[in-house]
This record gives structure tokens, sequence and C-alpha cells, in this order.
């Protein structure tokens, strides 16, 4: 884990994995601000439970630890629906030709057929992506919503490592309350590991990744004041997100773009974010 403090009042820890958040909000014990406050995290209850889509937290927990295969199988069925469709990232290469726009005029004049410039498209090779995608979620938005942000974002991975980038995918959350910002980012995918939807499933799709387990964090979090008590803060915006996690292309919880084909490099990414 990393902390950090980018700026005046501003408070970000970064997580190398599921497990190191969990073991932090878990054994963490509660900061003052809430100490003796209600605590959301574990709220019971229809409400509770209609609101989170889990009956406790440690059945948050133990989807985290274990997988949300349910969710995961419709997330593969719909991104094996999508695959088919989807371009993989490439970029326009110079190469010499017998055909092009220019002539390479030495080569030309010594006879050489292969004496004209053109330019195909070749795969974008071996460079380090970082990709952080927000789950600042409001209630009002649907499951069927953050689905198909998740899966936009899936379908992003898989586009960029058929052609050989390797991506870092991390969620994050930003909450803001009298002042302070505190965010946290959590790698849900290292740049050596293979996209598994089986374990991207709870953190970029269930609502108590955020209502359950980001606010346990909120909830343990030392630089914490009472202004958060009530709320739990109100959500950091993508803008200044991508300011505290400036090594990252941050992804907004509701990103534009309806059609991934329409990415063809990494300046287009950043373009519509």
């Amino acid at each position: 884990m990393q902390s950090k403090q980018p700026f005046e009042n501003s408070y970000v820890q970064m997580f190398d994995s599921l497990d190191e958040f969990y073991k932090y909000i878990c054994n963490t014990p509660f900061n003052e601000a809430f100490r003796w406050a209600e605590h959301s995290s574990v709220k019971r209850g229809f409400e509770a439970t209609r609101w989170t889509q889990t009956v406790s937290f440690d059945d948050a927990v133990l989807l985290m630890k274990r997988g949300w295969s349910d969710m995961a199988q419709k997330l593969v069925n719909k991104l094996n629906a999508i695959d088919k469709k989807t371009q993989p990232i490439q970029k326009r290469r110079p190469i010499n030709s017998v055909a092009g726009y220019q002539p390479i005029v030495p080569l030309y004049l010594a006879g050489v057929p292969t004496s004209m410039v053109s330019s195909k498209m070749v795969p974008v090779k071996q460079k380090v992506i970082n990709i952080t995608k927000l789950f600042n979620y409001s209630s009002g938005i649907s499951s069927n919503k953050i689905i198909d942000e998740s899966i936009k974002v899936m379908q992003l991975v898989k586009k960029l490592e058929a052609q050989g980038y390797r991506v870092n995918v991390d969620v994050a959350f930003g909450s803001s309350a009298g002042g302070r910002e505190i965010a946290a980012s959590i790698r849900v995918k290292s740049a050596n590991e293979r996209l598994q939807v089986s374990k991207l499933a709870f953190p970029l799709v269930h609502p108590s990744m955020l209502r359950r387990l980001m606010f346990r964090y909120i909830e343990v979090n030392d630089n914490v004041t009472r202004s958060y008590v009530h709320g739990y803060g109100a959500p950091v915006q993508r803008e200044k997100m991508q300011k505290l996690l400036p090594d990252s292309i941050v992804i907004p919880t509701i990103w534009e773009v309806q059609d991934i084909n329409t990415i063809h490099n990494i300046d287009d990414i950043k373009g519509t974010v």
C-alpha cells in the first residue's frame, strides 16, 4: 500500500490488490469521526439489502474474496457477443514499397523496386498502460448501466492487450467533505495478468463494493473528519481524480463512449474522458 498527499487536504491510498484492501478495512479500527457514529457498511434489513444487494458486510467480503460467479457469467456472455465486432487498436508505420505516396529518390535512381514510401497498420507493442475505473455511482444509476460501463472497460483492456499493450487495471473511489478529499485506488488486474472476468465482476459491478466496502474504508481512514459522518461525503469528480492519480488514465463512472471501435489509440482514450 502506498499513501500520498498530492495536494493540501487531499489524501490518497493506493492498494496493490483486493486482498491488501480487505486487510486494511478489516484490521484497522474505526476512526475518531465514526467511532460512535452509525456504520453504513454493516447495516442490515430490507432497505439496506436492496441498496447494497448483500445482506451484510461479511456477505460482501465473501463475494469479493470468492468472486461473483453469476455476474461473471453474464459479463462473459456479453463480452463474447461484442468481441466479434471489436477491432484491435493499431498504429500506422511507414514502409518501403513498390507503390506509395512519396518516392525515395536515391532508391528510384538505383532501380530498386521498393522505392516508394507507403504505410501499413501494425500492432502497438509492449507498453504498460494504467487504466483506472471510477465507481462513484449514485443510488440512481441502474445495475444494467453499471454493467454496461464495466463492459466498456473490459473491452478496452482486451483491445489494448490484443495489440501488445500490458494493462494495469485499478478501481478508484473519491469522497469530499469539509474541504477535504479522501481517495482510494485498488489494483484489480496487474499488467502481467490476463483479463479474468470472474475476478473483476465484483469490484467493477457490485453495489456493495461502494456501499459497504468503500464506506468501511471511510469509517476507518484516519484522515476522515466528522464532516463525513452524515452522508459519507460527495463524490470527487473525474477531473480532480485524474490529478490525484496522474500516472493513470481515469475512466469516469459514466463514459460517454458508446462504441469501443471508435478508439484507435491512447490519445483517443484521453480525448473522450
